[in-house]
């Protein structure tokens, strides 16, 4: 576990030892109670090395499962296939229009 987060204390035994408080307006974990500390979705991202912070969480023993959905920010542009794009000869408005859909880009 991250240093800054050490003095985590969590008792298996009580039944809301995790528990996710409340989602962003996309679905994904804004804030998770993990024994006694309150963390963003992002943190806990972090913290645990998961893909997103859209993801689901159960308790098996002394242990936490996390299901994750996706990748990524949820924001609908990866940066890593951009950059792929770019390298192939994509110009930033095609790339822009590969990831969002219908949309008109003017000045």
């Amino acid at each position: 576990m991250h240093e800054n987060y050490a003095d985590f204390n969590i008792d298996f035994k009580a039944q809301d030892c995790i528990k996710i408080l409340d989602y962003t307006e996309s679905g994904r974990v804004k804030t998770i109670k993990i024994g006694t500390k309150e963390l963003s979705g992002v943190e806990a991202r972090k913290i645990f090395g998961l893909r997103s912070s859209n993801f689901s969480v159960t308790i098996d023993g002394d242990n936490i499962k996390f299901s994750v959905i996706g990748y990524g920010h949820g924001v609908g542009l990866s940066q890593s296939g951009s950059d792929v794009l770019a390298k192939q000869g994509y110009k930033c408005d095609e790339i822009i229009k590969y990831y969002f859909k219908d949309i008109e880009i003017v000045e």
